[in-house]
């Protein structure tokens, strides 16, 4: 998959994103291409991420075969075309809603088959399911805490969780379905470690992910399945009542489970494992590969969202559905989760057990980010990584997109990624770099006029955040105080304050300029 154009031509709630349309040159065809969005804070790189997101969610509740939403409208009006292989064919497809608040028979699509001999013919829809040519998968990252990017996949959640609860109890008639949009954060980085290690041996990328981490392996892990929790739903009629398909799954983690304690109280099941040859071939004998137990282990989690009562539950979509401030769930302490992890241990490569929280922000980070894009690795994923390396330090931010592209050779896969690390633009082809410039409440999006693949990291923060100098502000105040001295010795006695730069060289220019001119 490759995201081609995305245009909006109006927008109620983000007024920076009405009218922006950006066209996207995908060159890569050997690992996952990847479009840099660089500029300052609240220059509307991340509300792009969120626009993207929020038009596939809309197009999949249009399009599902299940738990379709039947009272949509397109949250704005916008147009997107990409690119998407099937069956070793390249389509392009385009979706178009020209006014705020269409309805689903108005959405315009087309889509367009390109043969082995580059000749384009028309697709016909009626002879297609237009589902089947979304993106198989929607991965949302965001390193912040007071990011938006994940309140469409917090609705895609609820959505879904609230499907299964009323599927459980015979409310609704219809059957399961995969979760397509995947939102990655701390808790969920668990389920993606686990489901990656134990099928390790399948994904020979990982050990680039390990060997800079120092493990060696996944030791033991304890996961938590509880339906009568304190606060759960119904508790006096039994709590969470589960579906078919989530009982079977329980019952697989059981059975392969070292240790199963059952706590009849809150109807708990505390799952202890230890990872050992045997373990893992129990997995593979019950899922095909990481991305089935990541996907059995992500729709508990899911689950999680109906612990928050409903009153708050309504008012929250409510307030979503009015593009209100407040649209983010409460956090649902572990005592409460239907699924929850811990005592993850980790033997390093020195021979040191560790437990999972010993790990560093950053380690976690990468663990996060590289094992998700690792395991969810079908074709036409696409990837939605806000500041993804912001808790790196300089080497790994340094080899971010290096070790990007290593781990996904050959895929057909796209990803958008925002930052601010000179590092990470520092490795991308300008074309692939849009700058963003918030001017006067308008946005102004660019790639750069110069080669950024390669280039200095003075040239890279000139272009993007008009750094012509790139010394912290103190230091430079200081120096340009120097500049201004007429009295070489001044300038002498401070010089062994500064480091080494092309400023402090220009000081000793001037001692010796001034010099000169004593002498004359």
């Amino acid at each position: 998959m490759k995201l081609r154009r995305l245009k909006v031509y109006d927008i109620d709630y983000k007024p920076l994103m009405k009218g922006i349309d950006l066209f996207f040159d995908k060159k890569k065809s050997n690992s996952i291409n990847t479009t840099c969005f660089v500029g300052v804070n609240g220059s509307g790189k991340s509300q792009v991420l969120e626009i993207i997101a929020e038009i596939f969610l809309f197009l999949e509740n249009v399009y599902r075969n299940e738990n379709r939403n039947k009272n949509l409208f397109s949250p704005f009006a916008f147009r997107i075309e990409y690119e998407f292989i099937k069956s070793n064919h390249t389509y392009l497809v385009i979706f178009e809603c020209d006014k705020i608040k269409t309805k689903p028979n108005k959405i315009q699509a087309e889509i367009f088959k390109k043969d082995n001999n580059n000749e384009v013919t028309t697709v016909n829809l009626n002879e297609i399911n237009l589902y089947h040519f979304l993106p198989t998968k929607i991965i949302g990252y965001s390193s912040g805490a007071n990011e938006t990017l994940s309140i469409p996949f917090d609705s895609y959640y609820d959505e879904y969780a609230q499907y299964t609860y009323e599927r459980a109890f015979g409310k609704v008639q219809g059957n399961d379905y995969e979760p397509n949009l995947y939102f990655m954060n701390y808790n969920t980085n668990l389920g993606i470690t686990i489901s990656s290690l134990i099928f390790r041996e399948e994904i020979s990328e990982i050990t680039t992910i390990l060997d800079k981490l120092n493990i060696q392996d996944l030791n033991s892990f304890t996961i938590t399945i509880q339906t009568k929790q304190p606060n759960a739903p119904n508790r006096s009629k039994g709590g969470v009542v589960l579906t078919t398909e989530l009982e079977e799954w329980k019952q697989k983690l059981i059975n392969l489970s070292d240790i199963h304690i059952y706590d009849e109280k809150y109807k708990k099941h505390t799952l202890k494992y230890t990872l050992d040859e045997a373990t893992r071939n129990a997995f593979r004998d019950n899922f095909s590969n990481p991305l089935e137990l990541y996907t059995c282990l992500y729709k508990f989690e899911l689950l999680n969202n109906l612990i928050v009562d409903k009153t708050t539950r309504e008012k929250i979509k409510k307030e979503r559905k009015e593009r209100k401030l407040l649209t983010k769930m409460p956090v649902v302490s572990d005592i409460n989760k239907v699924l929850f992890y811990s005592e993850l241990k980790f033997q390093l490569k020195n021979g040191q057990t560790i437990d999972y929280l010993s790990f560093s922000d950053g380690e976690h980070q990468f663990l996060n980010v590289f094992g998700t894009i690792l395991i969810i690795n079908q074709d036409n994923c696409l990837f939605l990584l806000d500041e993804p390396e912001t808790h790196f330090n300089p080497m790994w931010r340094r080899t971010f997109i290096n070790v990007l592209e290593k781990i996904t050779g050959g895929r057909k896969q796209d990803a958008f990624i925002t930052t601010h690390s000179p590092f990470v633009v520092s490795d991308s082809k300008s074309e692939d770099v849009f700058i963003f410039k918030k001017m006067d409440n308008a946005l102004l999006i660019e790639n750069p006029n110069n080669e950024t693949y390669g280039a200095a990291f003075d040239n890279i923060l000139d272009m993007a955040f008009d750094i012509h100098i790139p010394i912290s502000e103190n230091s430079l105040n200081e120096i340009i105080e120097l500049q201004n001295e007429n009295n070489p010795e001044k300038i002498n006695e401070e010089l062994h304050n500064f480091g080494d730069s092309l400023e402090k060289t220009s000081l000793r220019n001037r001692v010796i300029l001034l010099n000169s001119n004593k002498k004359s």
